[in-house]
């Protein structure tokens, strides 16, 4: 199913598992509304559960604002970053760092999906502050 955002440098799509996958347009530039757009987009479907996402980083950029949104906010139960270069992995590596939840760096979107379903099942936005 995919979901509409007003940002329009990126898309969202969530599968029948429940794994959100976000794929930011190779060469944009992430601003702070942008990741706040893909917040309240992933917080209006998922009611409070927790659910991994997927989220495809190649050749982007991100704002510091941006960095502070995705990194100040917990609204997924894991992340997987997927680039290509080593700026991708030097910029996942800064966001993946400070993560409260299971989060990697892959190559590939298919290890990256990999990853996320060995998981343990989502839990509640409640049940991961407690």
């Amino acid at each position: 199913m995919e979901i509409v955002l007003t940002s329009t440098n990126a898309t969202l799509n969530v599968d029948a598992e429940g794994t959100f996958h976000l794929r930011w347009a190779p060469g944009s530039s992430v601003s702070g509304a942008d990741a706040e757009a893909v917040v309240a987009a992933v917080r209006s479907v998922t009611g409070g559960r927790l659910q991994p996402m997927l989220v495809e980083v190649v050749d982007v950029s991100m704002s510091f604002e941006s960095r502070a949104t995705l990194l100040g906010t917990r609204f997924v139960s894991a992340v997987a970053l997927v680039g290509a270069t080593v700026v991708d992995r030097v910029m996942a590596g800064a966001l993946l760092r400070e993560q409260e939840c299971p989060n990697g760096y892959f190559t590939s979107v298919e290890d990256a999906r990999e990853w996320l379903n060995q998981l343990p099942l989502t839990e509640s936005l409640e049940e991961s502050v407690a």
